[in-house]
């Protein structure tokens, strides 16, 4: 319970850091590789523990395809852990789709990240974000947030909302990823953002795609050392965003991006340029933000990566 001299062990700083927002002082705990969080004594932990899970974004598709859509984002409320003493909750962290090795081939789907294991009362997952439609396989994929289509094939549809049935004290961000354009334009659709759905493209235009949810609780200012590998790639946006949506691709001649400012702050990849043919940029590690499609007429080039997830954990001291 609050006021008192909990402390947990886990997570790339092994013993938290310790954050004061407003009158409660909050020790904070991440995790951007798989590991444990140990209570030594749960009853110290029970209804004052929240958790953030963001699972790993999916990847673009080559040469002319649709972006990934940002990994789901969960936040779990006031965590009741059943029993007494010690208890050690295994974590899962996500990473992000890979680039697939075909040249035209459509994107990955990211992983999940999870908090503790099923059946336990207590665990919960964020799913991995939808692919990026390619021409072997032209609609996005369905995932925490979906994937862009291939032209005009639909953009994959959202899993997260629908994620962690029964767990009222979990919230959950995910939205559907969007179609582009067909001939003979051919503008591939974007992928989805936890913070909100892609929009279609037009004959004008790529889809774009959907906005990062901000969660200034969440801020990674909180508890991430400028030391740790995912500093760099965070540290210029505002870094309180996360799960933003993968930008789309583009067959010649080349449109505009599509790239609001709050799918950027959440990590999501750009498309390829709009000067010819080129890769899509890769989704930011920690925040699962969807990796952009890639502009071509053939041979290539590539999407980019799906962004890794990373899992948070919060309890009042």
């Amino acid at each position: 319970a609050s006021g008192n001299t909990a402390q947990a062990t886990g997570g790339e700083v092994l013993l938290g850091t310790t954050f004061l927002d407003g009158n409660r002082t909050y020790k904070y705990h991440y995790f951007t590789s798989p590991g444990s969080f140990i209570m030594p004594d749960r009853a110290l932990f029970d209804g004052d523990t929240d958790v953030l899970l963001i699972a790993g974004g999916g990847s673009g598709g080559n040469r002319s395809a649709g972006g990934g859509g940002a990994g789901g984002v969960a936040v779990g409320q006031n965590i009741i852990f059943p029993g007494t003493g010690q208890l050690s909750i295994p974590i899962t962290v996500g990473d992000g789709g890979a680039v697939a090795g075909n040249q035209e081939s459509r994107g990955n789907n990211g992983q999940d990240s999870r908090f503790g294991s099923a059946p336990e009362s207590y665990s919960f997952v964020a799913q991995g974000g939808g692919y990026g439609g390619g021409d072997g396989s032209t609609a996005g994929g369905s995932g925490g947030s979906g994937g862009g289509g291939h032209y005009q094939h639909p953009g994959g549809s959202a899993s997260q909302p629908g994620a962690n049935p029964g767990k009222a004290w979990v919230v959950n961000y995910g939205n559907s990823g969007s179609a582009g354009h067909g001939a003979p334009q051919h503008q591939s659709g974007a992928g989805g953002g936890a913070g909100s759905a892609a929009a279609d493209g037009d004959s004008s235009n790529r889809g774009r795609a959907g906005d990062g949810v901000q969660l200034p609780a969440w801020s990674v200012s909180r508890y991430m050392p400028t030391s740790d590998p995912y500093w760099p790639g965070i540290s210029g946006l505002p870094g309180s965003h996360f799960g933003g949506g993968g930008g789309g691709g583009d067959y010649s001649p080349y449109t505009p991006q599509r790239m609001p400012a709050n799918a950027t702050n959440g990590g999501g990849g750009i498309g390829g340029p709009t000067s010819g043919a080129g890769n899509g940029t890769a989704g930011k590690d920690g925040l699962g933000g969807g990796g952009g499609g890639a502009c071509g007429t053939n041979n290539g080039p590539y999407a980019g990566r799906g962004g890794n997830g990373m899992v948070v954990v919060r309890y009042r001291t």
